[in-house]
């Protein structure tokens, strides 16, 4: 039976009630009453006693009043329970099996959401995070990587014959790490070879004014000394 929100005048007091499908009245309903400041279970009026009644009473803040309301509406299949636990036990059983209730799933909610903001700002953080590797797996050719800390596998790969040739754009790549983000950028706006051929480029670029400045470190790799300055 599905509910919805229905404000009404119940003398000079403004009530909220629901409505049950077909706009059919329940004999024992929820209520949040805005002039008390209080959330009620009421029973409707009959023709030997046309006033409501109310059958327990919340007096909280008018945010938690709405949430128990709306919790309230939710479960119209436990409205004639709550009125007969209400007729034959005090106000503090419908307490913990009404306001305990919604403490305890709001509780949850609340940790739920403060676990998936937690977790979303440590996925931010090592999404921030991108590290360099060497790669020297057995039976594969050398390589490198550049990796997220918030993935498995790296986002760029780059293979070599022989172990020098990594070694030689390590000697430039390792100073690059204030351009890993835009290294990332770029691969995923375009492609790896993108990035591979920026990389070969700019080490090209480097090996070629160290060596104009008299400071190359010779041999096949010109940059091994050479500190990123």
């Amino acid at each position: 039976m599905s509910t919805g929100a229905h404000r009404d005048l119940v003398g000079p007091v403004k009530i909220e009630r629901p409505l049950v499908l077909g706009g059919r009245q329940h004999p024992f309903f929820p209520a949040l009453d805005h002039g008390a400041g209080s959330v009620t279970l009421r029973t409707a009026g009959l023709d030997a006693q046309p006033d409501e009644m109310i059958l327990w009473q919340h007096d909280g803040s008018p945010e938690e009043n709405r949430l128990i309301y709306q919790w309230m509406c939710e479960r119209p299949a436990s409205w004639r329970l709550w009125a007969r636990v209400a007729h034959l036990f005090d106000g503090q059983v419908l307490h913990v099996l009404i306001v305990v209730s919604v403490r305890a799933e709001a509780q949850v909610r609340a940790d739920a959401e403060e676990q998936a903001r937690a977790a979303a700002e440590e996925r931010r953080i090592l999404h921030d995070e991108i590290e360099l590797f060497t790669l020297d797996r057995k039976g594969r050719k050398p390589g490198l990587s550049l990796e997220s800390g918030d993935e498995s596998e790296p986002f760029f790969v780059m293979r070599f014959t022989e172990r020098w040739e990594r070694d030689r754009v390590m000697d430039w790549l390792k100073w690059q790490e204030d351009r890993f983000h835009g290294f990332r950028d770029l691969v995923e706006r375009e492609e790896a070879l993108a990035l591979e051929r920026l990389i070969l480029a700019g080490m090209r670029e480097t090996e070629h004014d160290i060596k104009a400045r008299g400071l190359s470190g010779g041999g096949r790799r010109p940059l091994r000394f050479w500190r990123g300055e």
